[in-house]
């Protein structure tokens, strides 16, 4: 198993754009990815990784980029690109630069790993639709999707992410087509079809095909994606909440207090975990035209997650008694119960412990794009 450690960072910066100087405000996230430290339970100490980015941001932050950086134009993918290249010749082996995502407040992103380079632009559009596969009965339909499927809809506010070849956006007017219609009704290439987020992400793709991924958010805990490679991907989020203390049993005192820091305190402290969880497929079901059962994603989900809620996890749970409960063990923990139950439908696993620490688990142990 595959485990990244992720940590996000914040900066400014000013250039200059033809005759104007100008600037912005940038989040970036930045994953290193090695072996899992059985003593400490960790691939990188999330304090070592944050030193490590903010000696790198050093050379970025409160900067004017076009007179105090070699970059040749400081836009969104060259900056990106030479943040990789400093962070990447920061992290030293066995640890290596697993992805790094730039993104400036309000725009688009830069997404990078050692296998693609991607600009990433969004698009928001407000859409009504009924739930309703032309293949089931109208009774299997209520029975399945319940006041989803009325027959007089319901809507969304959705969120679009695409993942383009860099430097390029989106086809112009992409969004007109999406926005403020019945995509049941009105788009005619969704007429006959169950207008559910997997084949919404399809259609945007036939209009953009320029894009690797395009992935579409129903709601902030809940995407499809679909990819040109072939092949869907469903999203779920979940949250739990749980105390927990950072202590190695086979490290000393003043050990556990260097490695840990506060985090080792006598009491412990606690955190709500979100838990995002990525299953893929092939292809659609044929009479549903979904990617995966949701209900039974949610399932699984909860047989994992719910005894971890509302627990103090080295007192309570078996699974940390003998390890320290940190953000790649729990990945790991999460990610391997879920593989036992959805086998090798499951994509990744990532674990917020806050909103700036992502870990993430990946079953097969092979990154593609950062994923």
């Amino acid at each position: 198993m595959l485990i990244t450690t992720l940590k996000r960072f914040e900066f400014s910066a000013a250039w200059r754009r033809g005759a104007a100087l100008t600037g912005a405000n940038f989040s970036l996230w930045a994953g290193v990815a090695g072996p899992l430290q059985p003593v400490t339970g960790m691939v990188v100490n999330v304090s070592d990784l944050k030193a490590l980015g903010n000696a790198v941001l050093d050379g970025y932050d409160h900067r004017n980029l076009s007179a105090e950086s070699a970059l040749p134009e400081p836009a969104l993918q060259s900056l990106a690109g030479a943040l990789w290249d400093d962070l990447a010749q920061a992290v030293k082996p066995p640890l290596a630069l697993a992805v790094v995502e730039l993104q400036e407040e309000g725009g688009p992103a830069a997404h990078l790993s050692p296998h693609a380079r991607r600009s990433v632009t969004y698009g928001d559009f407000a859409a009504a639709h009924r739930t309703h596969a032309p293949r089931l009965s109208d009774d299997e339909n209520r029975a399945l999707y319940g006041i989803c499927n009325n027959p007089a809809g319901h809507g969304h506010n959705y969120r679009a992410a695409l993942y383009l070849p860099p430097g390029e956006d989106a086809p112009p007017r992409l969004w007109d087509e999406f926005d403020h219609v019945n995509l049941s009704v009105d788009i005619p290439d969704l007429r006959g079809r169950n207008v559910v987020t997997e084949t919404i992400a399809e259609l945007i793709a036939r209009r953009a095909p320029r894009a690797d991924r395009v992935r579409v958010w129903e709601w902030p805990d809940f995407f499809a994606e679909h990819r040109r490679s072939g092949g869907y991907a469903l999203g779920r989020r979940y949250r739990f909440n749980a105390a927990h203390r950072l202590h190695s049993p086979a490290l000393s005192a003043d050990e556990n207090a260097r490695v840990y820091g506060k985090c080792n305190r006598p009491e412990p402290h606690g955190h709500t975990y979100f838990v995002e969880v990525v299953v893929a497929s092939a292809r659609l079901d044929p009479r549903t035209e979904t990617a995966f059962d949701l209900a039974e994603l949610d399932r699984e989900a909860q047989a994992v997650l719910g005894p971890l809620h509302n627990r103090y996890l080295e007192v309570e749970t078996p699974a940390f008694r003998e390890r320290p409960s940190t953000g790649e063990n729990i990945a790991r923990v999460v990610g391997e119960a879920l593989a036992n139950r959805l086998g090798d439908a499951l994509e990744t696993v990532t674990i917020w412990e806050t909103p700036n620490n992502q870990f993430r688990a990946r079953p097969d142990g092979e990154p593609k794009d950062g994923r």
